[in-house]
């Protein structure tokens, strides 16, 4: 199915037709439709940070098939004595029953259909992981089980492979005990091939369970050769966040040296398997890694949540170029703001469809080194990225900050004064009129139990999962001679993914026990 005369996919499983799945939200809407939904939620991102001079967004590299793509799903399981259920979970927790649906590809239906089979009655089952190759035709299953143990075990895995010849490869996985997470840890072959075979285009990957891969090698193909260009004819390159090596091992042919960083010892593993001499796989938390030496050039692929600020700048001081791809719009943003303030500037942008039928986009961004961006509009503004707060560059008069917990309506900080202007799930937006220091407000405000958000070490991680906050949250909005800053970009971001604020009015007091 070609992209600009696709027809909508039809599902019987969307709520346009009367299903309850959530996987495709925009199923309903024309493939050209999508496509601008896509590209505009790019643009609306980078449109956070309006100082960046940034290049113009291209046109979106549509999907080559937009029904029928996916060559891998992870999906939740319910047995009981009279069915089985595989499918994304409803609305009230129930595990959906969607064995038909339409962007999977056929074969990865008809594996399915006979693991669906297999299924009944093995009730410690909490999930599976299954995915088949463009390349081979061959398929792996992960099974995440309670107990991390699969029932049969063994026994039960080579009969599975004996129905369904496809399989080549069973694992097993050890379930979340909470239920919250569909994948499981510590996956484990207990029948078959440990790796199943991958390419795209001339590269050949090793996949071990559960490894991250692109869901449909042939669209890849795109996103690969966009890479290429971007790094050029680079010598030596480091590829961080590296996963199975699906970038370094595409650029190592002709190259004098690639690194490559991944911190899943099974992705590195696999990585190594199958590179090259002039390939180099370490097993290790990009943030954690020893990078120095000499480098012509980086690619960076994080996960949804980007990269951390430290990261960024080591990488700056690395590279004169860099290509960083990115499935989240909003954290690639944030980070291409961090990377000007280091020196590294986007010179193209270009975003790629990999999910059909979804808002997600995939974007490849080149960046080559300029003077760094510190300050703007003559110096009265500036980014948060060096270690201050955003906002003003004076002496800081009136300041924004995110507080954690409910504070009074105002109050006093020492010789400084606090009023909150609203609420934020269950914290408080607070504007501070300084009469002091801000660290010494800022202290004071702690020492009543209100640190800030995203310094606070106890809630800083979830405030970077939940919100994709890296720094604290404090904004310096207006100075002795500047005022109304707006919100940095970053913080705007934070609000709008923590529900917004909702304007604070006086709390009503509990009623006197009598």
């Amino acid at each position: 199915m070609t992209t600009s005369t696709a027809a909508r996919l039809d599902c019987r499983h969307h709520p346009s037709r009367g299903g309850r799945c959530p996987g495709c939200p925009v199923l309903d809407r024309s493939y050209p439709d999508q496509v601008s939904l896509k590209r505009r939620r790019l643009v609306d991102a980078l449109a956070r940070y309006p100082h960046l001079a940034l290049p113009p967004v291209e046109d979106l590299v549509p999907a080559a098939f937009t029904g029928a793509y996916r060559h891998r799903l992870k999906l939740p399981v319910h047995v009981s004595h009279r069915r089985v259920a595989v499918g994304l979970y409803g609305r009230d927790h129930e595990v959906l029953d969607t064995p038909d649906c339409p962007v999977l590809t056929e074969p990865l239906r008809a594996v399915l259909a006979g693991v669906i089979e297999w299924l009944a009655g093995r009730e410690g089952v909490h999930s599976v992981d299954l995915r088949t190759s463009q390349a081979t035709g061959q398929a792996m299953v992960v099974f995440a089980c309670r107990g991390g143990e699969l029932p049969g075990g063994a026994h039960a895995a080579r009969d599975l492979m004996r129905r369904v010849p496809a399989l080549v490869s069973v694992a097993v996985s050890r379930a979340d005990r909470e239920g919250k997470r569909v994948m499981g840890s510590a996956p484990r072959v207990i029948a078959g091939k440990e790796a199943l075979a991958e390419q795209i285009g001339e590269t050949r990957y090793q996949l071990y369970p559960g490894a991250f891969f692109q869901v449909d090698p042939r669209q890849a193909v795109a996103l690969h050769a966009l890479v290429r260009a971007m790094v050029g004819d680079a010598k030596r390159v480091l590829d961080l966040y590296a996963g199975v090596g699906a970038y370094g091992l595409m650029l190592a042919p002709g190259r004098q040296k690639v690194l490559l960083v991944e911190e899943v010892p099974q992705a590195a593993a696999a990585a190594r398997a199958v590179a090259p001499p002039n390939v180099e796989v370490v097993a290790s938390k990009v943030e954690q890694a020893a990078l120095g030496g000499n480098w012509d050039a980086a690619i960076l692929n994080p996960a949804r949540r980007g990269a951390d600020p430290k990261t960024l700048r080591n990488l700056a001081d690395l590279v004169p170029r860099a290509v960083y791809v990115s499935c989240g719009p909003e954290t690639l943003a944030r980070d291409l703001d961090a990377l000007a303030t280091f020196g590294l500037h986007a010179r193209r942008i270009v975003p790629v469809d990999l999910f059909p039928q979804t808002p997600e986009v995939e974007t490849v961004v080149e960046l080559t080194r300029g003077p760094p961006l510190a300050t703007w509009q003559q110096g009265a503004v500036r980014g948060p990225w060096a270690g201050a707060p955003s906002g003003a560059t004076g002496k800081p008069r009136e300041v924004l900050v995110l507080a954690i917990g409910h504070t009074r309506d105002r109050g006093t900080l020492d010789d400084s004064r606090y009023e909150r202007v609203g609420e934020v799930a269950t914290h408080s937006l607070l504007k501070l009129q300084l009469r002091g220091p801000l660290k010494r407000a800022l202290a004071r405000l702690a020492s009543l139990g209100h640190p800030i958000a995203g310094e606070d070490p106890r809630t800083a991680p979830f405030f970077a999962e939940k919100a994709g906050l890296q720094r604290p949250f404090v904004h310096v909005s207006a100075d002795e001679r500047t005022r109304d800053v707006p919100l940095h970009g970053d913080l705007a971001e934070a609000l709008d993914r923590l529900g917004g604020p909702q304007k604070s009015g006086p709390r009503r007091r509990p009623p006197r026990r009598r």
